[in-house]
This record gives C-alpha cells, structure tokens and sequence, in this order.
C-alpha cells in the first residue's frame, strides 16, 4: 500500500513539473516568434515595430497610419492631413535585409496583385519609405482612369497596366502624351501604345516624366449605339442592332416579323433622337424671347415648331410595306425610334361641345357628323374657328362639308373670348371724344 501511494505521489508530481515546463517553453517560444522590423524614411511615426512571422510590408504601413490617428496628443488638422494628403510613397519603398535590398511597389500590389511587390518581413527589416516624387494622369479608352504616382523609369505600358488595360474601342495609334515643361512649349508626343503593349523595349514605349498626361483616343463613333428600338403592333417590338449607313426602315420592319393585323401603318412614325440631327438653332433663339417681342412670322414660325415632332420623318409607312419600293425607303441611324400604333376606330371630339370625347369612325362623314354626335355645340363655341388636326401630318385645317375625316383625326372647337363690356364702352367713349375733339379743332380753323 505504502508503494502504490509513493507511485501515486510521483505520477502527480510529474504531471505539474510538465505542465509546468510546458508553460513556460510556449512562453519562451511566443517571445521567441515576434519579429522586429524598423519603419523609418517619409513616414509619420518612425519606430521599431513588433509583428508577427506572417506579417507583410503593406500591414506595417497600416499598423503605421492607425497608431498616427489613435495617439492623444495629435490634434486634429494633423489627422485630417495624415486621412487626406499622402506624401509618403507607396511605389519607391526600399527593404533593407541584412546584406540584401528588396524594392518594394505596394502600388502594383494593390492593382494587380503582384504579390513580390508585397514580402513577408524578417526579423530585423528596415523599412525604408521614400516621399512621393508626382503623379501622371491617364484618360480616354482604358478600363479604369485616374491619376497614379510616378516612379522613375515608368514607361506607358506600366501606366496602362494601372489603368487595367485598354478597352477594347481604343484606338492604339491616336494615343497622345502631353507633357508640361517648365518656362518652355508644352510638348504633345504621339505614341502608338499597341506598339508599347506588344513589345516593352520598342521606342514607343516611351519613358514617362513627372506630370505627364495620357490621353487614349477612342476609335471614331464606335461608341456610337448602333441600335434601334422599335414598338408598338409588330410581332417581335424591341431593340435591333443595325448597320449604320446601311440598314434601311424596310429590313427593320422585315426582321421584327413585319405589321400585325391590327397595326396602323397609316399613322405610323419614325423619330430620329440624335441631337446633330435635331438642331434648330432658330427655335432654340425664339424660345429666348417673350412672345410680345417677335415678329408676326417669328410666331408664326415658333408656333408651328412648338407644334411639331421633333425629329419625325415624313415617311408613308403604308405606301412602303405595301410596295416594297426601296425608293421610299429611309437609311436608319443609332437610336432611331419606330413607333407602330394600334388601329383606333374612333374620332376624338375635343373642346367646346356638349359631351367630347371618343366617337366611333363612320367612313365618309365630314366633321358635322361628329360634333352633331357629340351633342353639338356649346353655348360658348366659337363655331367659325373650328379646326380639323390631321392625325397622320399633324395639320391643321379650317374643315369644310367637303372634308371627309380619317380615323383617329380630331376636331377642336375653341372657346369664345371672354369680353370686357366695361373696357369696350370707356374705349369707345374715347374714340368718340378724340372724333368729337378733332372736329371741333377742324371747325375753329376752318372759321
């Protein structure tokens, strides 16, 4: 019994000396794990830095940034300088090992995510940050503009691969580099960057300088919509792609299964939406001007815009399907818009009658017809100024007994002008009083 306890006390004294050991062998290992590494050069807080094995360049750099803004005694225009003004580079930083140097790019890790450009550190590193030299600036047919900093030795291709590449409707011989010289003509360096991209060491890959400006050129109208939408009564209404140039109103019609039965090709239209297409420098004049102030035939012509569809074209949709006659046809153009209406039995009646709206369509009766089924004229319709609008043109006309309506055509019958009796009666005293006083003054020279 005495041997099983002596065992017994031995088992649990040996147990605490290796948890013991154990213990103190991690914390001698931990201690033992953490590097030191040195930030030192264009930076806002230089010092020894403790981190862990795993630990890369751009993290002590962060590890850097957030001890800035945490620390008390740094006020607050000094933060907002250290979150808004980076001074200190991120393409020129310099690792010094032992007997070895490492150039470190954090810029094209963090693009590209060049990984070489991002080391982990060893114990002992000195982190050498040198201030940021400039910037160049890249614009135009690349996937990501924007301003990037220089480093010496930059050529275009390096900028380009900032920029994610070119987009695909660039134009490679149209690049452009302008570059300020100081208390000199600026100079303007034409490149051919498909050149540059294809070969690094060809003399088109030119060697950048501080403040230089890339401009890609995109290729001529190639970012242009080449498209149409059409809609309304056809079988298959949408978006087509078309030919510039060359596609025609009829193929277009043919590719969306042609008119349904219930189209109305008669007031059918199609609209050009480009603006160099719809400039009326004149109409933009008069909409400047105050009415009182325009000639009769600038109101005229003012009104009669104002009326019309910008854009339409004078096109016989009906005539063109029917004979296929590629005399009438239209060429299209990108963002052209289509429009077939549904057939509308009716006539609308609008304005001064006793009930307008929506009358059904008779063939071959005038206008008296509809106003007559529109309850007839109000009590204060201007009955001589009736006007007959011309659903397929727009034009308006003073009917007569002899024009036969079409369907979807409207009368408007306008109101009478409200007289002012009291202005009319003083106006006409005073006319009579200047008629009076002219006669007296005739009288008194003739005597």
């Amino acid at each position: 019994m005495k041997i099983r306890k002596i065992n017994a006390i031995l088992v649990i004294i040996f147990i605490i000396t290796a948890f013991t050991l154990n213990a103190q062998f991690n914390d001698f290992n931990s201690s033992e794990m953490l590097y030191h590494v040195s930030l030192v050069g264009a930076v806002n807080n230089p010092g020894v830095y403790i981190v862990a094995p795993s630990t890369r360049v751009s993290e002590v750099l962060k590890m850097e940034s957030s001890q800035i803004l945490l620390e008390e005694e740094t006020d607050e225009e000094t933060k907002n300088i250290a979150l808004t003004e980076q001074v200190n580079s991120m393409r020129n930083i310099v690792i010094k090992r032992k007997n070895t140097v490492l150039l470190v790019d954090l810029e094209k890790y963090n693009i590209v995510g060049d990984l070489q450009n991002n080391p982990f550190l060893q114990d002992g590193d000195v982190i050498l940050v040198h201030p940021k030299l400039g910037d160049v600036e890249i614009t135009g047919a690349v996937k990501r503009e924007g301003v990037y900093e220089f480093k010496r030795g930059d050529k275009i291709a390096d900028i380009i691969e900032f920029a994610l590449g070119l987009d695909y409707y660039a134009d490679c011989c149209k690049t452009e580099v302008f570059r300020h010289i100081p208390d000199k003509k600026n100079e303007r360096i034409s490149v051919n960057v498909k050149e540059a991209l294809s070969n690094a060491e060809s003399p088109e890959n030119i060697e950048l300088e501080v403040g230089d400006r890339i401009y890609i050129r995109h290729i001529p109208e190639f970012d242009d919509k080449s498209q149409i939408l059409i809609q309304g009564e056809v079988l298959y209404p949408g978006y087509y792609s078309i030919e510039g140039g060359s596609t025609t109103l009829l193929e277009i019609l043919g590719m969306c299964g042609g008119p349904t039965s219930k189209a109305d090709l008669q007031n059918s239209f199609l609209q050009r939406l480009s603006k160099e297409d719809n400039k009326d420098i004149e109409f933009e004049r008069l909409k400047l001007m105050l009415v009182e102030d325009m000639t009769e035939l600038e109101y005229q012509y003012f009104k009669t815009k104002s009326r019309e569809m910008r854009g339409k074209f004078s096109t016989d949709f009906d005539n063109l399907w029917k004979s296929k006659e590629s005399l009438i046809d239209v060429l299209l153009k990108g963002n052209d818009y289509i429009y077939i209406p549904r057939k509308s039995f009716v006539v609308q009646v609008s304005g001064q009658v006793k009930n307008p709206g929506l009358i059904v369509y008779v063939p071959g009766k005038d206008y008296t017809y509809y106003i007559e089924k529109a309850g007839g004229f109000s009590w204060n319709a201007r009955k001589r100024k009736v006007q007959l609008i011309k659903a397929n043109t727009g034009e308006r006309l003073h009917p007569s007994e002899e024009d036969i309506l079409e369907i979807q055509d409207m009368i408007f019958v306008p109101e009478k002008r409200d007289l002012d009796y009291w202005k009319i009666t003083k106006d006409v005293f005073l006319v009579f009083s200047q008629i009076a006083t002219t006669v007296l003054i005739i009288q008194n020279v003739t005597k």
